[in-house]
């Protein structure tokens, strides 16, 4: 007879008393002694709505956690102006701070609400008017650092402050670059060159996905080299994205084609496989992203609710297995 080691890899506990939600993980099956009953772990998944931003735009480049981000930059709806206006959210609201020093949408954000960077990006004049121009952000103010090697915009970013890395851009390319605190090294590129894409992880450990043009294509960085895994479910562009590890990322939004469409799809990455997860409340591309699997923010876009905020929160819980 097989049981369920042998079906699953892992041992029924037996405990005495519960695990609590937060160190049980996702299908950890145990047997309480305490409730006589068998239990296991599971993430109830939600979006809710959060306070809208000051200046409706969309290419805004986002970072920090869902209770203490930043976005700056962005291109205004309606206006279709390239704006440097700098917000930051404490979980409720948002409050105008200082601008970044370079009016200019679709640059990359990443790091935390007091160390962020904005990277990259299409500046306010031109053509041509893509920039290299990077700046960081200690909470207060925005200084101006190295630029990138590569002037691109619509591209994305992982990591911190000192430790990030950036990849992808329009129009379609694949570079990538590492930045140390003080300089960018370009690196291995993108295996399929594309803007307009999402990101999770951290400099070393990165996963890349989705892209123009409506692309499912998913890759892994592995601190040197992309190597292509599985695609998301939905295919897409000017997606919003989330994630500190490669092994836990979230992509959500975005526009879907044929036909061409704005999208609530929402799917989360493991490490091997795209799942879907809830549906979003607002349909809409070119949206800033940042925070966790567990607690996602998404702010901004185009469409006709540009302004809006939405949180997303993967909440543990423990269930009774039945029969039923």
């Amino acid at each position: 007879m097989t049981d369920f080691k042998a079906i699953f890899g892992r041992k029924i506990k037996f405990l005495t008393s519960d695990l609590t939600a937060g160190s049980a993980t996702e299908g950890e099956v145990f047997y309480s002694d305490t409730d006589s009953e068998f239990k296991v772990g599971i993430t109830v998944d939600a979006w809710a709505s959060g306070g809208n931003i000051g200046t409706d735009r969309g290419f805004i480049a986002g970072a920090g956690i869902q209770t203490a981000a930043v976005g700056a930059g962005g291109y205004t709806h309606p206006g279709n102006a390239k704006v440097g206006n700098c917000e930051e959210y404490d979980g409720s609201s948002w409050t105008e701070v200082n601008n970044i020093n370079t009016a200019r949408r679709s640059a990359a954000g990443t790091g935390l609400q007091t160390a962020a960077l904005a990277i990259g990006g299409r500046g306010p004049t031109g053509p041509p008017n893509d920039v290299a121009i990077v700046e960081s952000y200690d909470g207060t103010d925005w200084t101006e650092v190295a630029d990138l090697d590569n002037a691109r915009r619509n591209l994305a970013a992982v990591g911190t402050q000192t430790a990030a890395l950036a990849f992808g851009g329009a129009t379609e390319t694949g570079y990538t670059e590492s930045w140390d605190g003080s300089s960018w090294t370009e690196v291995a590129d993108l295996n399929t060159a594309r803007g307009e894409l999402g990101a999770a992880g951290t400099q070393t450990a990165a996963v890349a996905f989705g892209g123009a043009p409506y692309l499912g294509v998913s890759e892994e960085w592995n601190g040197s080299a992309w190597a292509e895994g599985n695609d998301l479910n939905t295919a897409r562009n000017r997606l919003g994205s989330a994630g500190t590890s490669q092994t836990a990322g979230l992509g959500f939004m975005g526009k879907t084609s044929p036909p061409a469409a704005f999208s609530v799809a929402t799917e989360s990455y493991d490490g091997t496989a795209w799942h879907a997860r809830p549906n979003a409340a607002t349909a809409r591309g070119y949206v800033a992203g940042c925070g966790t699997l567990a607690a996602a923010l998404a702010f901004g876009g185009w469409n006709e609710q540009a302004v809006a905020t939405e949180e997303f929160t993967g909440v543990a819980t423990l269930k009774t297995v039945t029969d039923s």
